[in-house]
């Protein structure tokens, strides 16, 4: 049903700084996402979602993500920065001091290429190709987040401690994840594109989130069900596809056959969410 993996909850999962867990060869694992997400493929993503964003909901679901949370004049560390737009976004709204960490040097560079003259000094990209030992020194940021990545974690306790360190005291980890509502399990739909596409994802209830959280050293602040309003933003990017006519960058970007398998990738994404198969929860917790 899918040529590619049109689909993604988020373009963060390209950013794979965190496949290296899953495979024994990382050297080889981080090559093989390079020639997947090529830059036309990139492109695509950015195509649907919106200029210079790499996940459902463009500059609403950023919005969302961080409602009720202060972010003014805060320093950031985004995990899996893709093409910029939502540090972009955040620096240029909240004053944010952004780095962005990214394993794919071309998004990389892109980004670099990308950053708005006034934003210089506030915003910066960086290659990195593991998931825990970055080079940042300790207690470096008020806030890291992630938005659609840890799904594709199998083991998240090294990012989870990674985090803890970076963070200074009070710090707050922001999290935006696909849950599975059974436990160990995918429902039908989703068990369908990880079959269909030999996907790495990996089913973690909320209660085992919240667990996992707490034992690597978190306070629990928040938890938030945000499965409707994701709903709706996969269900406006099939609208999107749908009528290119009214988005001339789709035409530029997608051939026939691309573009049928996206609008068919995010029906199904639609279509778990709907019956509950899928959930996506927000969680916000603390350094103490």
């Amino acid at each position: 049903m899918f040529v590619r993996k049109s689909y993604c909850f988020s373009l963060y999962v390209v950013c794979g700084l965190f496949f290296s867990c899953l495979y024994g060869n990382q050297e080889s694992t981080f090559s093989s996402l390079e020639e997947e997400y090529t830059p036309n493929y990139c492109l695509q993503l950015e195509a649907a979602y919106g200029q210079g964003m790499m996940s459902e909901g463009g500059s609403e679901g950023v919005e969302y993500m961080f409602d009720s949370l202060a972010l003014e004049n805060k320093v950031a560390l985004d995990i899996g920065s893709g093409m910029g737009g939502v540090a972009f976004y955040l620096a240029e709204k909240y004053s944010m001091q952004i780095t962005g960490l990214e394993v794919n040097a071309w998004m990389v560079e892109e980004s670099k290429k990308r950053i708005p003259e006034h934003l210089k000094g506030k915003v910066a990209f960086r290659l990195s190709m593991a998931n825990t030992g970055w080079p940042i020194p300790n207690e470096s940021y008020d806030i890291i987040y992630s938005k659609g990545v840890l799904t594709h974690l199998e083991t998240k306790d090294e990012i989870f401690q990674e985090c803890y360190r970076l963070l200074k005291k009070g710090g707050l980890l922001v999290i935006t994840d696909w849950l599975s509502s059974e436990d160990g399990r995918w429902g039908e739909n989703i068990a369908r594109l990880v079959e269909l596409e030999n996907l790495a994802l990996f089913p973690e209830n909320k209660t085992g989130y919240i667990e996992l959280l707490k034992k690597n050293g978190f306070t629990l602040l928040s938890v938030r069900d945000d499965s409707c309003i994701y709903h709706r933003f996969n269900q406006q990017i099939v609208e999107r596809l749908q009528d290119v006519t009214k988005h001339p960058m789709l035409l530029n970007s997608f051939n026939e056959t691309e573009l049928k398998a996206s609008i068919e990738g995010y029906e199904s994404i639609a279509k778990a969410l709907e019956v509950e198969e899928l959930k996506v929860f927000r969680f916000v917790v603390q350094k103490d």
